[in-house]
């Protein structure tokens, strides 16, 4: 998965994933003809915090949630040199831990979303070469998400695109793992995708 730059997300000084940033980055994602809504994904962006991972659940109209009907557990663990940005903070349940043995920490959340007006959101940033992450989505309330809930997004060929999807496993769980490796430029390689479903526009 290849990155492109995306300027003025994360710009506002705080910690703080806006509505207003939440919703830019599925407005870019749709203009390019992909479809959001329903889905968990999952692309590289150049940001002013450096290589950055963001993971959108559902799509954002921008409105923000008014009520929440939706929600879906997430384990995320990645070095303890990265930045985490959370939308909805306020309203989500979450913590970050740090390992006592380890370099690492590991982000544990309950996201919720209002699935007809509201998506949610989060994102691992200054990634630097080397760096590994690891993501396991278990399904709680999830009925508004696609059977194929998954989808990964690349910057291919000047344009974005869809390089593979996925669906929660039978046991209501999805893991994959990541690792920035060297490329033309810099790269998230991620793993535990299931090749059988992959596609590319």
């Amino acid at each position: 998965m290849h990155a492109q730059t995306m300027n003025g997300l994360f710009a506002d000084g705080s910690q703080t994933f806006t509505t207003g940033d939440l919703e830019a980055i599925h407005t870019m994602l749709n203009t390019w003809g992909i479809d959001t809504d329903g889905k968990i994904t999952v692309l590289p962006l150049n940001t002013s915090h450096g290589l950055t991972l963001v993971t959108l659940i559902d799509e954002e109209h921008g409105a923000g949630d008014i009520s929440f009907d939706s929600s879906i557990g997430v384990s995320s663990t990645g070095s303890n040199a990265l930045g985490m940005f959370i939308n909805d903070s306020t309203d989500d349940n979450w913590t970050i831990i740090e390992s006592p043995f380890f370099n690492s920490q590991t982000l544990g959340a309950t996201f919720v979303w209002d699935s007809a007006d509201s998506g949610d959101g989060f994102a691992w940033t200054d990634f630097t070469m080397g760096d590994t992450v690891s993501y396991t989505f278990t399904e709680l309330d999830g009925d508004s998400l696609d059977e194929l809930a998954f989808q990964f997004a690349s910057w291919e060929n000047d344009s974005w695109g869809i390089v593979s999807v996925d669906a929660f496993k039978a046991n209501g769980t999805n893991v994959f793992t990541g690792m920035v490796i060297p490329a033309p430029p810099a790269a998230l390689l991620l793993t535990a995708v299931a090749l059988g479903y992959r596609r590319r526009r």
